[in-house]
């Protein structure tokens, strides 16, 4: 009963890409369907593919942790709130929403992210009730933070062609994914741990 749902969903995005297959061609379809290594480097797109993993996973360790909290609670909203923030993340990583909505407004891209990580801060400050957590899931949560910001100002401050921009924008990213990954993890042994405890 429970698994329909993710039956549901995959059934669905099997529907969409047979009937895009056949409304155009394999050729087509082939560009949803390609595997990264048939490129010309083996590595090709790995730290987008990492970066996605981590923002999914982060949100996967949110929807376990609701599990641990009761229904309805100031707690269960904030994990709720994680879990949209970090799959869309994980969306606009992969499909890079941000990037095609700064260049529909005409606007650097990189202040929608810096957007999307004060909409974070407010629902850590409303929500998040940052006291209760342990110190080390703080600490990773604030090294996250720094992170982020050092990207969003190499994104939007740093001259586009400039030597190892790219690599110090993509690679601060990464590492920040890792520690919100980190501050979840921890935030799931916290709970699991009390649970036990109980």
């Amino acid at each position: 009963m429970k698994y329909y749902l993710i039956f549901l969903i995959i059934a669905l995005y099997s529907l969409l890409l047979l009937l895009i297959e056949l409304q155009t061609s394999q050729i087509f379809v082939r560009q949803f369907f390609t595997d990264i290594g048939q490129y010309e480097i083996i590595g090709y797109a790995i730290n987008t593919t990492l970066s996605v993993f981590l923002l999914w996973a982060t949100a996967l360790l949110f929807i376990i942790n609701l599990t641990c909290v009761k229904k309805r609670t100031v707690e269960y909203w904030f994990f709720v709130s994680q879990i949209v923030m970090f799959v869309y993340l994980g969306c606009d990583e992969r499909f890079l929403i941000h990037e095609s909505i700064g260049k529909f407004l005409g606007r650097n891209d990189a202040y929608l992210l810096l957007g999307l990580g004060l909409v974070e801060v407010g629902l850590l400050a409303w929500l998040g009730n940052l006291r209760q957590k342990t110190q080390l899931a703080r600490k990773f949560l604030y090294i996250a933070a720094v992170l982020f910001f050092i990207m969003v100002v190499i994104d939007a401050k740093f001259p586009r062609d400039m030597l190892l921009r790219l690599s110090l924008e993509e690679l601060t990213k990464l590492w920040a994914d890792i520690f919100l990954f980190l501050f979840a993890w921890e935030i799931m042994q916290q709970k699991i741990g009390n649970r036990i405890n109980a």
